[in-house]
């Protein structure tokens, strides 16, 4: 990766375009079009910054003709302000929904939220809705009141599920739509994708605070109270589990050929190789990247084409680092609290930054500096 020999707080400036919207960022997500990011707020509402730039910086990149010291102007204008629309009265749940613009929670409502901030009632449900989760080929699942709901893009509900259980802590479709799992009770189901449950399996692992299929829907990867990270591979029921973790693990993240699994909850970013378990060894290979410390990782994600892992630090740090490898860019200096939000854009070229201090950012960064 090149550094471009500059100091982080003049990169972060430089790569960056980044406000103060208020309140604290619990989320963010890249809509299915590629025109924008949206950052769900802790006070109900949603800041829509769009992705296209006036002055990008691989348009500001030159490289010296003397010593080919690469360097980037600084943009000459301020960002434009983001789109604030008001969802709701409290913290909300987000997701990107197909072909374009994004769905948040009210209450008992889904709303569409166009890139531009137009809004419209997509869906009524009946109690409040616990979770989101996006489907891969068009529409949301929402878990509302003990039961799983299948909305389209239209907003329109394709079939109910019910089951028995209380809130939902976790959700995720599988990458081939067939089925998806849930997390309640201190239990993970999985069950089929549509209006009948079958074929269902039911694990009771504790409490389960995010769920994430591998690409590949091998594997399933869970954050377990009190059991750090379990892995399950539905195949032949195989349970792999990761302990001894120093804090609770809120992020996972995995690599596009299914093969690394990234986590938070540790004083360095964790990344597993999980192919390794093919060998018949009873734990994964631990991939040794970027640089141990003292402050906890909060937040990670897994560059969608390349070996590189995004992390951020419950100090406001943001670095980038190749898997398995000890150097690191330094995106983002500490402050502005704890990074509660880190996404990838699909193509990569985009990072969404959300911290608990209000501070919102998309770091965008020229194809020269990976190298």
């Amino acid at each position: 990766m090149d550094t471009m020999e500059a100091e982080t707080a003049t990169l972060y400036a430089l790569l960056g375009r980044h406000w103060n919207v208020g309140a604290p960022v619990t989320d963010a997500t890249f809509d299915a079009a590629g025109q924008a990011v949206a950052f769900a707020l802790a006070d109900g509402s949603l800041a829509i910054a769009p992705l296209a730039d006036s002055e990008p910086p691989k348009d500001r990149y030159r490289m010296a003709l003397d010593g080919g010291r690469p360097t980037i102007s600084p943009r000459r204008n301020p960002a434009p302000p983001l789109t604030k629309v008001v969802i709701s009265d409290a913290s909300l749940h987000l997701a990107s929904i197909e072909p374009d613009g994004f769905i948040a929670s009210d209450g008992s409502q889904l709303l569409h939220v166009s890139a531009s901030g137009v809004t419209r009632q997509a869906a009524k449900l009946g109690p409040p809705i616990d979770l989101v989760a996006p489907v891969n080929a068009g529409g949301v699942l929402a878990a509302s009141g003990g039961s799983v709901i299948y909305c389209d893009s239209n907003g329109d509900v394709g079939w109910l599920q019910e089951r028995a259980g209380g809130r939902s802590s976790a959700m995720a479709v599988s990458p081939d739509g067939r089925s998806f799992a849930i997390g309640a009770d201190g239990c993970l189901l999985v069950r089929a994708f549509g209006p009948r449950p079958e074929p269902t399996a039911t694990f009771a692992l504790g409490f389960i605070s995010s769920l994430a299929w591998s690409p590949d829907g091998s594997w399933l990867a869970m954050s377990v109270a009190e059991a750090g990270i379990v892995l399950l591979r539905l195949s032949d029921v195989r349970t792999v589990r990761m302990p001894s973790y120093p804090a609770s693990v809120g992020s996972l993240s995995w690599s596009a050929d299914s093969r690394v699994l990234a986590t938070s909850g540790a004083y360095r970013m964790i990344a597993w190789d999980v192919l390794s378990l093919d060998d018949g060894s009873e734990q994964p290979t631990s991939l040794s990247t970027g640089r141990g410390g003292f402050i906890l990782v909060e937040a990670v994600d897994l560059h969608p084409g390349r070996p590189l892992i995004a992390a951020g630090y419950s100090d406001g740090r943001v670095v980038v680092a190749r898997i398995g490898h000890p150097d690191e860019l330094v995106v983002k200096p500490p402050g502005g609290g704890a990074v509660q939000a880190l996404r990838w854009s699909a193509d990569g070229q985009h990072l969404a930054v959300g911290t608990c201090g209000g501070e919102a950012a998309i770091v965008t960064f020229p194809p020269q500096i990976f190298k």
